[in-house]
Formats: structure tokens, sequence, C-alpha cells
């Protein structure tokens, strides 16, 4: 018989609305075969500490998502290694001493550019400095990726990314958006979905391939004009798909690195369930 427990877990953020992540987990949740829910709720970073503080013992785990990736951090017990890395945490865990961090959300960018796009990269541009793009740096350096170009629309903001490619042994260069023509391998927008580029910086971005981590709606603008370009294209839906994996086994299973008992299976159901 499966274990029956009374546990529940949730994304947090704001905007939340859009989130595939309770249809991801849900699929996951029923295929692992226990008796948890999954939703998705409206938490700002204002209200985020209370929040977590007014959590009764069926709390045992939140996903995270804008603008909670960072402020988190203070409120931990623990963190993993790639979460001080990149300095975002986006999946958190209740034990007996507190909550403990995690990031997900760079091995689910590294599978899903190694899945979709496939090849080797050797230059990239990053469109953003947030807590996303920190993760994808990170990916992009497991891939390969030795050259890098992070545009952002404050470079002052962004400093800290650069920082981060100098710590990875990338050789950096931080630009801000439209300062001049970018030539690179790979395009990586991590720019929230509501962002609209204009058309004159659009036009300066060449680019052999896109990943967009946005993936609602879809194709973005950008995704529309690769595509148009007849360039090999991506959504993030599969970096939320395989850092919700990630996440399933922190919350359901035996620990991150640990895979789910009839993993393959549960995969399968969580790709079923947002039309992978």
């Amino acid at each position: 018989m499966p274990p029956t427990v009374a546990n529940n877990f949730a994304v947090l953020g704001s905007p939340i609305a859009h989130s595939k992540s309770p249809l991801l987990h849900r699929a996951a949740i029923a295929a692992v075969g226990i008796d948890a829910e999954y939703v998705a709720q409206e938490v700002t970073e204002a209200e985020f500490p209370a929040f977590l503080v007014a959590q009764d013992a069926d709390a045992l785990g939140f996903s995270l998502t804008m603008p909670l990736k960072h402020v988190v951090r203070p409120l931990l017990t623990s963190e993993c290694e790639t979460s001080t890395l990149t300095g975002a945490v986006n999946t958190i865990v209740r034990r007996s001493d507190g909550w403990h961090g995690f990031n997900t959300d760079v091995w689910g960018a590294e599978t899903a550019v190694a899945q979709s796009l496939g090849g080797r990269f050797d230059t990239a541009t990053v469109l953003g400095g947030g807590a996303t793009a920190a993760s994808v740096m990170v990916a992009l350096r497991n891939l390969g990726v030795r050259d890098v170009t992070i545009l952002v629309r404050n470079t002052v903001k962004g400093a800290a990314i650069a920082q981060l490619a100098a710590k990875l042994g990338m050789n950096g260069r931080l630009l801000e958006i439209g300062a001049q023509s970018i030539q690179s391998d790979i395009l990586v927008n991590t720019l929230p979905a509501n962002v609209e580029l204009d058309a004159f910086v659009v036009e300066d971005l060449d680019s052999g391939a896109l990943f967009d981590v946005a993936y609602n709606p879809w194709p973005s603008s950008l995704a529309r004009e690769w595509i148009a370009r007849g360039l090999p294209t991506s959504s993030g839906l599969l970096m939320l798909l395989w850092q919700a994996v990630l996440q399933a086994r922190i919350f359901y299973g035996d620990g991150i690195d640990v895979e789910l008992p009839h993993e393959a299976i549960v995969v399968t159901a969580m790709r079923s369930s947002v039309g992978l």
C-alpha cells in the first residue's frame, strides 16, 4: 500500500495565478500515491516573513517564485550549496529544526537547454540580472559556456550577476539593454513575461538559439522573432518541469539526490499535466 500522510504544499509568489506548478505537483502526488495537497497562493515580499511564521505543522514545503527567492534566505535554518552560490532559493521544506532551502532551478535550466536545444554553446547572452538569471548562469557554465554577455536594465543593480560570472570562471561583461549589438551562440531571456523589448533591441540580438524562461503566454514576443528567423527556440516550460522533478524528490521522496520510486512514470505524468 502507498504511504498515507496529511501534507500541504504550495507555490508562493506574486503574481502567481499563471503558475503551472500546481498541475505538475498534483500529477506527481497522484503518481507517487500519497495523500497531499498542492495549491498556488499569492504572497508578496512584504507579507512573506509573517506568512511563514504563521504556518501550522501540516505545511511541509513551498515552491517559491518571484519575488521571494532572495528574501527567504535569512529565514532559513540552512540552504544548499547551489542556493549559496546563486543567492537564490526556490524550494523550502520544513524539518524539526526549521525551514531548509534548496535551488532546483539550476538543474532545471541545465536539463531543459540540453534536451531542447542540444549542441555545445561556447558563448551566451543572458537578458536580466535577477534570481532566475543567477541560476541560468550556473546552468550555462555547467553546459560549457565560458563567455557570457549579461544585458540588464540597470547596470548598478546588475553588479551581483557580473560578480557571479567571475566567480564561476566565466568571461563576463555587463551591459545595459540596447547599448550595442550582441552576437552569441545562445540567448537566454530571464526577464518577466510582461517586459516587452523595443524592436531595435531585438534586432541587435544575434544568437543561434533562444531559451526563454517565459512559458505563458507562448510563444513570447522574442520566441516569435526567433521562430520567424528559423532558429531553434525553447520555452521555460521544460525548465519548470525539471526543477519540479527535483522538488518532488524533496517534498514527496527521500531527498534531492534520490530518485523517486518509478520516477520515469512520475515524470511522464508531470509532462502530460502541462502538455509536454
